[in-house]
């Protein structure tokens, strides 16, 4: 073993290097570290639940953003007794990078820009969450018209990946510090 080759006699010892590990791994356990997903007793880990609770607004565009929130957040479906409301906006940026000799473009970067606020279904009108999230994207134009259209859109379903990994995120992180509200029974 790597302690074999240690000159000191003690530091020659297998309980020397788990006495080692133990200090290096120590300070780890007082970090505040929890689980975002599983079960915790704390404040958070329970954020599978609570992102089923979001009713995801429909979104104006057709990249793809919205089901694919709707397959992060609400795997099982449309929740039928939402607690929050998700409202998106879907801003979308191009520029030529690369122009050949003909003046057309080659390469394009485009820029999605989602902005989403999170609302209480008791209070809709005041935002409880609010953020913006942006990703940039590029793909070639080649001559072929069909494979320019497959490039774009392939930059766009990227583009939508990368958003609703980034919405659902955050908002699964900002609802696993909020207290667990109970209930109401109904009368």
């Amino acid at each position: 073993m790597w302690w074999s080759r240690l000159r000191h006699p003690a530091l020659r010892q297998p309980w020397f290097a788990l006495l080692a590990l133990l200090a290096l791994v120590s300070p780890l356990a007082g970090c505040g570290w929890e689980p975002l997903y599983g079960q915790n007793r704390g404040v958070g880990g329970d954020a599978g639940p609570r992102m089923a609770q979001v009713h995801i607004q429909p979104i104006a565009d057709r990249t793809g953003l919205y089901n694919n929130l709707r397959d992060r957040m609400n795997p099982q479906g449309v929740p039928a007794d939402p607690r929050y409301y998700l409202v998106v906006t879907l801003g979308q940026i191009s520029s030529e990078q690369l122009v050949s000799v003909n003046q057309t473009a080659t390469r394009i970067d485009t820029t999605f820009t989602a902005t989403y606020n999170l609302y209480r279904v008791d209070n809709p009108g005041v935002s409880v969450f609010h953020a913006t999230s942006r990703t940039t994207t590029a793909y070639d134009v080649p001559s072929d018209p069909y494979s320019a259209v497959v490039s774009s859109a392939d930059a766009q379903r990227r583009a939508a990946q990368s958003l609703s990994d980034d919405i659902s995120n955050r908002v699964a992180s900002f609802l696993a510090t909020q207290p667990q509200q109970q209930q109401q029974p109904s009368p």
